[in-house]
């Protein structure tokens, strides 16, 4: 029952994403001075005076939204609304990129490694992937990915 209620829950949440980015109006504005006055005050705390956090924080946020607005039309609508959350706490153009870039490059890893697989064992298995249908087959790296859009694990087998 548990597992129904999980399936039903993770789906409404993808449908739920999948249409707010099918309106895709473009990257979203976040205050980035906002979440690097917080990076300030946190990082102040934790190593004393931190005179150059909040500078280098505008210039690194800055940087990862030029380079968003660039690529953004290359990123699919599925991998936008796995990583793009403007209404998470102090959402971040850093975060964002990071988490787009290494879904669009893991998801081609793996459609590569499913060519490859199919091509030497002339088999496909279920769902469109090739490869043998083994329980001991592994997409690898896997990535755990957190409701919130963060990475929270890598294995990288």
């Amino acid at each position: 029952m548990l597992k129904k209620l999980k399936i039903v829950g993770f789906s409404a949440l993808i449908f739920a994403s999948a249409s707010a980015v099918a309106k895709d109006r473009g990257l979203p504005t976040i205050d980035i001075q906002k979440g690097c006055r917080a990076a300030e005050v946190e990082l102040t705390a934790l190593f004393g005076n931190q005179s150059d956090a909040y500078k280098s924080c505008i210039n690194d946020e800055q940087a990862a939204r030029d380079q968003l607005v660039k690529d953004w039309d290359t990123f699919s609508a599925f991998i936008k609304s796995r990583c793009v959350q403007p209404g998470e706490y102090l959402p971040s153009y850093v975060e964002w990129q990071t988490c787009l870039e290494m879904t669009r490059d893991v998801m081609k890893l793996r459609a590569s490694d499913a060519e490859t697989v199919g091509q030497s064992t002339g088999r496909k298995s279920g769902k469109g992937r090739t490869g043998p249908k083994t329980s001991k087959t592994r997409e690898c790296p896997v990535v755990e990915v957190g409701v919130d859009g963060n990475v929270n694990s890598v294995d990288a087998c």
